[in-house]
């Protein structure tokens, strides 16, 4: 398993999506976290409209379920001093 292109194409693929629908925020990494059973790799999203939120959540699905185990999560987050916006995160569990 190469890990660097698992990590790159994580990374270029959550890209292609929040572009695809016109999100300006875009995602500077993918961290991973190395286990003795398995490699897990973190995704974390910013979506500012939330009529987009399901369609980039399907997207991710259809994008990243080949890679291995897949979970995405979505909240709400309303900062004091900036626009309101959902956090998708996502993780891909690999088994060494």
């Amino acid at each position: 398993m190469d890990k660097e292109a698992i990590k790159k194409d994580l990374l270029d693929g959550s890209n292609t999506i929040l572009e695809k629908y016109g999100e300006y925020e875009l995602v500077d990494s993918i961290s991973v976290m190395n286990m003795a059973a398995k490699t897990v790799f973190l995704g974390s999203l910013r979506v500012h409209n939330e009529d987009n939120v399901k369609r980039i959540k399907d997207d991710l699905k259809k994008e990243f379920k080949n890679y291995g185990d897949l979970a995405i999560r979505d909240e709400k987050v309303v900062p004091c001093c900036a626009p309101k916006y959902v956090h998708i995160s996502f993780n891909v569990s690999i088994t060494n």
